[in-house]
């Protein structure tokens, strides 16, 4: 090739290179949204939209998370975590969990604007989520290191000082199994783990009752609640502090 032509060639390819560029970037940002773990994150907005536009109910929600939690890739899911923005938002109590807020990005880098929100929560081996009951939110809770044993009870009313709840779960669940919560399900729950270190990958869709705070939590009382003759337990609210000295892994 002459100098001359090596010139030409050299000065087409570098004109053009501008398209390549351009190209390459559009088929990331495509690979990108293709992968099934941003699809997973796209189907929680999309349910999450629905749910508080009232277009679905809490129970088609929450089976809606079941299929997702079922269908999910489950590494690529971690490895799309890992690559997410995370925050420490520490410790509620010396007793519970690590938590992180994760933020996720989309092709570009770009933080996602979810109608959603995320956190992980590592638990050691004596960390305990105390039993809570929840207003104005669900949440999922997707098992990603270990196992735990959880409880839930449904609200079946709220009086001065105590909530009426009712037993509905008591089970252990591990790695790829998800638990929910929502005001007509399974409201209250209790997380502890077994065998070891554990973690979750928690969705939380909250502000769902207009006018109302974004969400309630208080901390309930059933083991030393009063047994009702219907099979319900008035347990009583305690304070958080109360309920981490409390609730150790044994109970």
């Amino acid at each position: 090739m002459t100098g001359i032509h090596r010139r030409q060639f050299i000065g087409q390819v570098l004109s053009a290179f501008p398209a390549y560029a351009l190209l390459a970037e559009c088929a990331t940002a495509r690979a990108a949204v293709n992968r099934p773990s941003a699809r997973w994150i796209a189907a929680q907005d999309d349910i999450a939209r629905a749910l508080a536009g009232g277009e679905i109910s809490p129970a088609e929600w929450r089976a809606e998370v079941a299929r997702l939690a079922s269908a999910v890739d489950l590494p690529q899911l971690l490895a799309e975590i890992d690559g997410a923005e995370s925050r420490y938002a520490g410790r509620a109590l010396p007793s519970y969990p690590m938590k992180r807020m994760i933020r996720f990005r989309d092709g570009s880098g770009a933080r996602r604007e979810l109608r959603y929100a995320t956190a992980w929560f590592g638990f050691a081996p004596d960390n305990v989520v105390t039993p809570h009951a929840h207003r104005h939110m669900v949440s999922a809770h997707l098992v990603v290191e270990g196992a735990f044993r959880v409880r839930n009870y449904d609200r079946v009313r709220d009086e001065v000082g105590t909530i009426v709840i009712r037993p509905s779960l008591d089970a252990t669940i591990g790695v790829g199994e998800v638990s929910t919560i929502s005001p007509d399900r399974d409201n209250i729950h209790w997380f502890v783990p077994r065998g070891g270190r554990a973690a979750t990958f928690d969705v939380i869709v909250s502000g769902l009752d207009a006018g109302r705070p974004d969400y309630d939590i208080q901390a309930v009382d059933p083991v030393r609640g009063e047994p009702l003759a219907d099979g319900t337990i008035r347990a009583p609210i305690i304070g958080f502090a109360e309920a981490s000295r409390f609730y150790t892994p044994d109970i």
